[in-house]
């Protein structure tokens, strides 16, 4: 059962609209006073009472309900409104369009419910049902893939950095951000070729550069040692303490009357300074570039494998005085072997013989057991010293360094020599025609 009920109009029309000013009505009608307002308001009273009895006589009286509708139970109510423009509109197609768009959209909930059914009662087996998660499966992992981002994707497919290193020939020149690269292998080949200059290190930082060194004391000048050793630097030291000891009067006077050669030094050993203990500076190479820091590192260029100072040798509990005491890393190496990018170290108790003093165990001091094959050879070099002296190897061999091409002195003496003596005998022929 379904009522239609058009929605109601007002029932109150004024005859005269008020203007903007409020002055005057429309049409040229004067304004209501306060007796003519009164009196209109009981006359809409009075049609309104006049309205609601008629309508109970004429039909069915409506209920309201606590749901806000005034229905009784199963009778559904359809509001329908008024069109708002007439089909003699020439633009009634329009209007027609953009209302559509504010209307809601049907409900297909009949159509779910005609699928949940169809798909309870037809029989579908095992095998097929194992296609169709699969088939789901695979349809979920395109649409992630279709919805992931592009940087997302990227990071997904790129390669790791263990990966990298090895693939490339030179696994050292690897950096962490190497794989973002669009061709991560040209980049470490480019990287790895000779004579390349590396990007500079602050590339990547977001702050200014070598703005982490602010408030940092800069150290002095420092004179180099072959200008320090002509003691120049005591004399200037000592004649600085003698103008701070000077009055205003005595430095004024020394401006308008200065005298020279105040500070005397031997003109011999400022010649032997430049021209005879002079030495270079340490100059940058190729490629090699200023960073922060660079000068707090440790250079590691002066340093030898195998060579322990003093400093190292009191850090680790090695006295330099008394019984000779083995290195905390020599245990290991006699149970997994020398290291191999040294294979011509010489380390004692390993592949070489222990100091004077030193006995094997592994007592306090004592350094270890010496790793010997099953027939007690020892397996990584003579341990015991009792093996013969044997020739040095090709690599300790010294090697002449030599400029090549150099001429050689006593060829050309020689060849002097005799060219005088075939001058001289050629004279001495001379004389003897005439």
């Amino acid at each position: 059962m379904m009522i239609t009920v058009d929605e109601p109009q007002s029932s109150c029309y004024f005859e005269a609209l008020p203007q903007m000013d409020g002055a005057e009505f429309a049409f040229g009608a004067t304004k209501l006073s306060k007796n003519a307002k009164k009196k209109m308001k009981k006359k809409e009273k009075k049609q309104e009472k006049k309205e609601q009895p008629a309508a109970e006589k004429g039909g069915v009286p409506i209920q309201y309900f606590p749901d806000g509708t005034g229905a009784p139970e199963g009778v559904e109510i359809e509001y329908v409104a008024d069109s708002m423009v007439s089909e003699d509109d020439p633009m009634y197609n329009d209007w027609i369009k953009i209302f559509e768009h504010f209307q809601k959209e049907p409900e297909k909930e009949e159509e779910a419910d005609k699928t949940k059914q169809m798909a309870e009662k037809a029989p579908v087996k095992q095998e097929e049902k194992k296609k169709v998660v699969e088939d789901e499966d695979s349809d979920d992992e395109k649409e992630k893939e279709k919805a992931l981002s592009r940087k997302k994707y990227k990071a997904l497919h790129r390669l790791s950095i263990a990966e990298l290193k090895q693939l490339v020939k030179r696994p050292d020149v690897v950096e962490v951000w190497d794989v973002t690269a669009s061709d991560p292998r040209l980049l470490v080949y480019l990287k790895s070729y000779r004579n390349t200059v590396p990007v500079p290190r602050h590339w990547c930082n977001k702050r200014k550069y070598l703005q982490g060194k602010r408030g940092i004391e800069k150290v002095p000048f420092q004179l180099p040692d072959f200008i320090e050793a002509t003691g120049i630097a005591k004399l200037r030291a000592a004649y600085e303490e003698k103008e701070n000891e000077k009055t205003a009067k005595q430095k004024a006077r020394a401006q308008s009357r200065p005298k020279m050669s105040k500070m005397d030094i031997d003109y011999q050993v400022l010649h032997d300074a430049f021209f005879r203990f002079q030495t270079k500076p340490r100059l940058s190479t190729h490629g090699e570039l200023y960073y922060e820091g660079k000068e707090f590192e440790v250079q590691m260029k002066e340093k030898r494998p195998g060579t322990l100072s003093d400093e190292l040798k009191t850090a680790l509990g090695m006295p330099s005085e008394g019984v000779p005491v083995p290195p905390p890393w020599l245990i290991n190496m006699q149970r997994y072997g020398p290291p191999p990018c040294y294979p011509n170290l010489k380390i004692q108790g390993l592949n070489a013989p222990i100091p004077t003093g030193a006995q094997f165990g592994y007592h306090p001091g004592g350094w270890g057991k010496p790793p010997v094959d099953e027939f007690g050879r020892p397996i990584y070099g003579d341990v015991f010293g009792t093996a013969e002296d044997v020739a040095p190897m090709p690599d300790d061999v010294p090697i002449e360094k030599q400029w090549w091409g150099d001429i050689k002195e006593e060829d050309i003496e020689e060849e002097e020599e005799e060219e005088e003596n075939v001058f001289a005998h050629g004279s001495e022929q001379g004389k003897v025609k005439l």
